[in-house]
């Protein structure tokens, strides 16, 4: 567990997620659903079966870090994961997901979260890391040019939302070995 401070000073606990976080990761997805139409979450899923999340978490071949307050109140979370370990071509590449609950945007925990994956992508000789982000996500697109990341691709009208297309970034970053 690391301690990172925010840029409006308050203190976070950034750790690797666990299974007895399950309940806590549950609640924090449908709160952030419902804060923005950039994240694939969407307001009234259905939760992922605890089984499914303790394997995810377990996997050698995945990451997901949760950021906490003091209070033990999980606010963003990030994951990488290898999409076909092992694979001769592809394997190691890796796509990420990242969220923040919106009263703690553009505070740094974003760009922190950012340099876990790309360590944890460097320990295991990754070679590139993927994601895709709504064009319309000004904020998030900032964040990821700034980490290194470039747009390699436009995908259109990819998520259905609220009766508007909304179009998509494909963005990568190749890692320095």
């Amino acid at each position: 567990m690391e301690s990172f401070i925010l840029k409006n000073e308050q203190e976070v606990f950034i750790r690797k997620l666990q299974i007895s976080d399950y309940e806590q990761v549950v609640d924090y997805l449908r709160k952030v659903s419902t804060e923005t139409v950039f994240l694939n979450q969407y307001p009234g899923q259905p939760d992922m079966p605890i089984e499914k999340a303790k394997k995810a978490y377990e996997d050698e071949n995945s990451v997901f870090y949760g950021a906490f307050l003091p209070t033990g109140t999980l606010i963003g979370t990030v994951s990488l994961g290898i999409g076909k370990p092992g694979h001769p071509w592809v394997g190691r590449n890796a796509e990420f997901g990242i969220s923040i609950l919106k009263e703690f945007n553009s505070l740094g925990l974003g760009t922190r979260f950012m340099e876990l994956i790309e360590n944890w992508a460097k320990e295991r000789q990754l070679h590139t890391i993927n994601g895709r982000v709504r064009c319309k996500n000004t904020k998030a697109i900032g964040l990821y040019l700034k980490q290194g990341f470039e747009i390699c691709g436009h995908l259109k009208e990819t998520a259905l939302i609220n009766n508007q297309w909304h179009d998509e970034y494909v963005i990568s970053k190749i890692i320095k070995e």
